[in-house]
């Protein structure tokens, strides 16, 4: 008896639709990159909430006549390839042909079509073909889905919330309207408003419109050019900085991908202007012919395989490398995002100093404790980065770095844990500007938010802060602000003891005495006293050691001293 059969048609593509369909913004991505190759300049997405209860996708493309509207439901129906040697020139978006199948598998679609004479209405539901009806329609192609997931309720159950899904689909949208400034795109929810470009080919608008305005002003345009590849785009200041690689944008040939690589040689631009962990925006567009890349090596082709991958790293280093050389860190930009130096001297108290000024005040608690090193002598600092310690058992290396960072820590834990009702309301309020996809999911951590002291609103594409715990330092409210919202939203629990535990680690190391930094005496004397306090002062709140000791014995051992 024959054991291999044949699957139906509705249930290949319920298979395929769990291939292609993970999220409501796959949905709006597959419809979206159809109504690009019909070669529409408008193209408007309606959502009713946030899609779970309705997708609406309406282009004014070149639309389908009887025929092409209901072979487009048919599995590897497709326009856009002709021939086997398409497939290595690929020059479209959605050109799989098994989308719109997919998602009629799990859905009710209903299509709506003309090319300008008449118009035809094709209804599926569950994969199957329910009836076409002739109806008048403006030229192009309008497509409604409902009961998404109806028929997949395990699927459905895995979406998250309406507000972190919304936030999807309009970074999604964002990056359409980036990659196609000629294209105007059009997004609401419940008949609000959430994102809209003007399809005027101004990516700097589009820019202002996805950050703000003033971060727009603050782009650098750069360009370069080889045999292979032509590339060219915008880049900020190093001091308008994000916490996270999702702020770096790259097409190729309108295409948005995800190249780790890339991502870092753009960084390295930066040497050292920038932070350790912060990142720039940046929108990089690289052009090239489409046979010497491969768009098909990732299921959703957000990777792409490169020919000449490394001159391609080298131009874009170079282009990018070449306009950040011309800008100063200390030029002030129109936003309020500031970015601190920190230094050390003999004379003048720093930053880094007042911090831990501010710190000591707060958490200032008159305790006794017991010195966990033996005494031992400062005796100076090697490489800039290793405090030399001696006694007469041994002799001492300490990782100044690590040393501030475990110090700074559990200051940030103690205080985040005793004092985050202890608040301060601001007489002018912050302004800290955030992505628009950003402050949609900000919505669902308000709460949060207000539990370590902070209080605010959303206004257009900022946050505005209105209080703030009493122990944030003075000039650093939005950088910490900033920082305790991405690690509520990137640590995706509302574990109140896992987000303190990881926004101090993250504090600590951003605003701790860094490696290569020449220190005083007193100073060494400073940090060694305040690392004797701590409850760990043998490693940093990673795991790396702070401190390690050579015995005499050893040093003996190595000069053939030993009797």
């Amino acid at each position: 008896m024959s054991v291999i059969k044949r699957l139906d048609s509705v249930i290949a593509n319920k298979i395929a639709a769990g291939e292609v369909i993970e999220k409501l913004a796959n949905v709006v991505k597959e419809l979206v990159e159809n109504s690009i190759d019909a070669l529409a300049n408008q193209i408007d997405i309606e959502l009713e909430e946030s899609g779970m209860k309705s997708i609406t996708v309406i282009d004014n493309g070149s639309g389908m006549d009887e025929t092409d509207a209901v072979l487009a439901f048919e599995r590897h129906a497709t326009s856009k390839i002709a021939s086997v040697n398409d497939l290595f020139r690929i020059n479209s978006l959605g050109f799989r042909g098994e989308a719109l199948p997919s998602i009629a598998s799990i859905s009710k679609v209903e299509l709506t079509t003309s090319t300008g004479e008449s118009g035809i209405k094709v209804i599926y539901e569950d994969g199957k073909f329910i009836q076409k009806i002739p109806t008048s329609a403006n030229i192009g192609t309008k497509i409604t889905v409902t009961k998404l997931f109806y028929t997949t309720p395990a699927r459905f159950k895995y979406l998250k919330s309406p507000q972190y899904e919304l936030a999807l689909i309009v970074s999604l949208v964002n990056k359409f309207a980036l990659a196609y400034p000629g294209i105007s795109f059009r997004l609401t929810n419940n008949k609000k408003l959430q994102f809209v470009s003007f399809g005027n080919n101004k990516i700097v608008d589009i820019i202002g419109n996805i950050y703000s305005k003033d971060i727009a002003r603050s782009m650098m345009r750069f360009s370069g050019k080889t045999r292979d590849y032509d590339i060219h785009g915008f880049t900020s200041n190093p001091i308008t900085n994000r916490s996270s690689s999702n702020y770096m944008h790259i097409f190729v040939n309108q295409r948005a991908i995800s190249d780790a690589r890339i991502n870092n040689v753009i960084r390295e631009c930066y040497d050292q202007l920038l932070p350790k962990n912060r990142f720039p925006i940046t929108v990089l567009y690289i052009e090239c012919d489409p046979s010497i890349i491969d768009v098909n090596i990732h299921p959703r082709k957000q990777e792409i395989k490169f020919s000449e991958y490394q001159k391609l790293l080298d131009l874009i280093k170079l282009s990018i490398s070449e306009k950040v050389s011309e800008t100063s860190i200390y030029q002030s930009p129109d936003s309020d995002y500031k970015q601190v130096k920190l230094s050390f001297n003999d004379t003048t108290e720093t930053k880094s100093n007042q911090i831990e000024t501010k710190l000591e005040s707060i958490n200032e608690t008159k305790t006794e404790y017991k010195p966990q090193f033996p005494e031992f002598e400062y005796i100076g600092q090697y490489s800039g980065t290793y405090l030399i310690f001696q006694n007469e058992e041994a002799l001492y290396l300490l990782d100044q770095h690590a040393a501030a960072e475990r110090i700074r820590y559990e200051r940030y834990a103690k205080n985040m844990k005793e004092r985050n009702n202890e608040a301060q309301v601001l007489l002018v309020p912050l302004s800290l500007d955030l992505s628009q996809d950003i402050l949609i999911k900000l919505n669902d951590y308000i709460d949060e938010l207000h539990k370590f002291g902070i209080d605010g609103e959303i206004l257009d594409n900022t946050f505005s802060i209105s209080k703030i715990p009493s122990w944030f330092f003075p000039g650093y409210e939005l950088i910490y602000t900033e920082e305790v919202i991405m690690t509520l939203i990137s640590e995706n629990t509302l574990d109140k003891n896992i987000i303190i535990d990881d926004l101090s680690k993250s504090l600590a190391c951003k605003h701790s005495l860094k490696a290569n930094h020449y220190i005083t005496k007193a100073e060494a004397q400073h940090l060694i006293d305040d690392l004797q306090k701590c409850e760990k002062p043998f490693t940093c709140p990673h795991g790396r050691p702070i401190i390690v000791n050579i015995s005499i014995q050893q040093i003996e051992r190595w000069f053939n001293r030993v009797i």
